[in-house]
């Protein structure tokens, strides 16, 4: 292929559906009104997991974002080195392994460690409704 990137690579173009930079604000505002909500309602240690579960939610992000850009630059190229699908699993291992520590070591909720990690679906749900919204009014 040229020096060009592929359509999956380039960054996001001026009529994206999805924006990636809306995606992290709202996965910013609702870790902050989980923590505060969390912290009203479950006490400060699940105020504080719901915290790191939603900084553990930014790491698996970004983290999904270059693994996967790598491994379809790696495709792209023609390269058939299996480095890239390694760090792509290892990520799920990795974050598995954080969270299982966490679990057995009593530190924090394991309900407010997953209410934390599940800010970057919800941004997608929040995203969809506001979408849908501007489109209709």
């Amino acid at each position: 292929m040229g020096e060009e990137s592929p359509a999956l690579l380039r960054s996001e173009p001026a009529n994206a559906v999805i924006s990636h930079r809306r995606l992290l604000v709202e996965m910013a505002v609702l870790v902050i009104l989980g923590t505060v909500v969390g912290s009203l309602f479950g006490g400060a240690r699940f105020g504080i997991g719901v915290l790191i579960g939603g900084a553990l939610a930014f790491g698996n992000y970004f983290w999904l974002k270059r693994s996967t850009e790598s491994l379809f630059e790696t495709a792209f190229s023609g390269g058939r080195t299996p480095l890239p699908a390694i760090r792509f699993i290892a990520r799920y291992v990795v974050l598995g392994l954080v969270i299982l520590a966490i679990h057995y070591t009593g530190l924090l909720p394991a309900a407010a460690l997953i209410a934390g990690l599940a800010a970057f679906a919800l941004a997608v749900v929040v995203d969809g409704i506001v979408s849908i919204f501007k489109r209709t009014v």
